[in-house]
C-alpha cells in the first residue's frame, strides 16, 4: 500500500513538473511581438547587416511583422543569433551580410522552431499516458461489444464453411474431368 502511495506521489510530481514545462514551452512558442521583430531587425542592422532592396523604409516594420505573425518567437530569436554569427552561409536564400527578406526570414524562424514544436508534443504525450485512465466502461457496453464479437464470429464461420464448400465442389469436379 505504501509503494502504491509513494507512486501516486511520484507520478504526481512527474505531472506538476510536465505541466510547468509545457507551460513555458508554450509561453516561448508564442507568435512574435512587434516588438520582437524590431529587435530582430535592430539586432541584425547593429551588427552591420543591410535591408535588404524593394522595400519602402517606413513599411519595414509592417512587412516583417505580416510576414512573421504566427512564427514563434523564440525561432525568430535563434534565427536572428544564428544570422549575425553567419551560421546560414550555406543557405542559399541567404546573403551574408544582409537582412533575409521577410518570407526568407519567417521560413528560418519556424525551421528554428521545429524542435520546440516537437519537445511540446513530446511532453504532452507523457502527460496523456501518465494521467489515470477514465473509467472503466459500462456493463452496457461491454455487452454490445461482446453481442457485435458474436455476430462477427458467427458470419465469418459461415463465410469460411462455405468459402470451403465451393472448394471442395471445385476439387470434385476437377477429379471427375480427369
Amino acid at each position: 500500500m505504501i509503494l502504491m502511495e509513494m507512486m501516486s506521489l511520484l507520478a504526481q510530481a512527474r505531472l506538476s513538473t510536465l505541466s510547468r514545462e509545457i507551460t513555458a514551452l508554450t509561453e516561448r512558442l508564442a507568435p512574435a511581438s512587434e516588438a520582437a521583430v524590431l529587435r530582430s531587425l535592430d539586432a541584425m542592422q547593429t551588427a552591420g547587416m543591410t535591408m535588404p532592396q524593394g522595400i519602402e523604409p517606413k513599411k519595414i516594420l509592417a512587412v516583417y511583422h505580416y510576414a512573421l505573425s504566427g512564427v514563434p518567437g523564440c525561432g525568430l530569436a535563434a534565427a536572428t543569433q544564428k544570422l549575425i554569427r553567419g551560421d546560414y552561409a550555406a543557405n542559399a536564400n541567404v546573403l551574408l551580410g544582409t537582412i533575409p527578406k521577410p518570407p526568407v526570414l519567417a521560413a528560418l524562424a519556424k525551421a528554428e522552431a521545429l524542435g520546440m514544436r516537437a519537445e511540446l508534443a513530446r511532453k504532452r504525450e507523457t502527460i496523456a499516458a501518465l494521467k489515470p485512465r477514465a473509467a472503466a466502461r459500462s456493463e452496457a457496453s461491454r455487452a454490445r461489444v461482446r453481442a457485435r464479437l458474436e455476430a462477427f464470429r458467427r458470419t465469418h464461420a459461415a463465410a469460411k464453411a462455405a468459402a470451403q464448400n465451393v472448394s471442395a465442389l471445385a476439387s470434385r469436379e476437377i477429379h471427375h474431368a480427369a
